[in-house]
């Protein structure tokens, strides 16, 4: 798993909510998503929380275009993506 930081150009592939392909910048999030979680869990673009599958870690992907989830809701401007979802964007 890479790690990222804020500006950083990234690509979904595998997320189960999101299609492939969508291109972002790591942005931190809106203060409305931070105050969902913990305190102390975003540290800039990046959240950092245990599940029951352990440690996890996201980031915040501001979506160059607006795109739908998979159930059809949206546009989103951005969403929090797990990390094993992201791919460094190789920009030519």
């Amino acid at each position: 798993m890479s790690r990222f930081e804020t500006g950083d150009r990234v690509e979904l592939a595998g997320h189960w909510e999101f299609e492939d392909g969508i291109i972002g910048t790591l942005t931190p999030p809106p203060n409305a998503i931070i105050e969902l979680c913990p305190p102390d869990e975003w540290e800039g673009c990046r959240r950092t929380f245990h599940s029951q599958k352990g440690r996890k870690v996201s980031y915040y992907v501001q979506f160059d275009e607006p795109h739908d989830d998979g159930s059809g809701d949206g546009p989103y401007q951005g969403a929090e993506i797990d990390a094993d979802c992201l791919r460094p964007l190789k920009e030519h």
